[in-house]
């Protein structure tokens, strides 16, 4: 009678034991799954953040540009500094009058410029430091903006170089934004040729 009973919770004992482990692996699959889908989230939004910071720097030389045209200016004014196409956009998210509207700081030549950090400014706008004339919260993003010339042969030119003798029709706006989450450096470029149709 008593090895009967010894078997019987040795059976329960067993018994535990499996329902403990599949209980655990239940638990640590689905932890599993919400860390990653947390992570997935703040993946996420970073990439809509940046898209959001590369257009809006495409859309304020769209801006420049035809703030030109209606003032009666060449489209490129402001567009470029001589040779130097790298530059980041003055520009704190308000709205301003066509005249004083946004423009380019033509000092930053690579990521490491202090023009190319992105800040959250005391409105809750993101914008480029501007060398601290924005001030802000300082934000894992920068952005660097690089306005190729598109000369009339439809060649377009890296940047430092003219269009020589050829007119030059446009300006490839590339608006380059870089960040880094968790030691893990992201980046993503989106550009539009902007053309002279006036």
């Amino acid at each position: 009678m008593s090895r009967r009973i010894h078997l019987a919770s040795g059976q329960t004992m067993i018994e535990m034991l499996i329902a403990f482990f599949v209980i655990s692996v239940g638990l640590f699959t689905a932890a599993t799954m919400v860390f990653s889908n947390m992570n997935l989230v703040e993946r996420d939004t970073d990439e809509v953040i940046a898209v959001n910071l590369a257009r809006e720097g495409i859309e304020l030389a769209k801006q420049v540009r035809d703030t030109n045209w209606m003032a009666g200016n060449p489209f490129d004014a402001g567009l470029h500094n001589g040779l130097i196409y790298t530059a980041t956009p003055i520009w704190e998210g308000t709205l301003m009058a066509p005249s004083t509207g946004p423009s380019f700081a033509f000092t930053a030549t690579d990521f490491t410029g202090a023009d190319t950090q992105v800040v959250t400014t005391p409105s809750g706008v993101m914008a480029n430091a501007d060398g601290g004339t924005i001030t802000g919260t300082p934000t894992i993003f920068r952005r660097l903006l690089t306005l190729h010339p598109i000369c009339q042969d439809y060649s377009v030119l890296n940047s430092g170089v003219d269009c020589g003798s050829m007119p030059k029709i446009g300006v490839r706006v590339e608006s380059h934004i870089q960040w880094s989450r968790k030691g893990t450096p992201r980046d993503l470029t989106l550009y539009e040729d902007l053309y002279d149709w006036r």
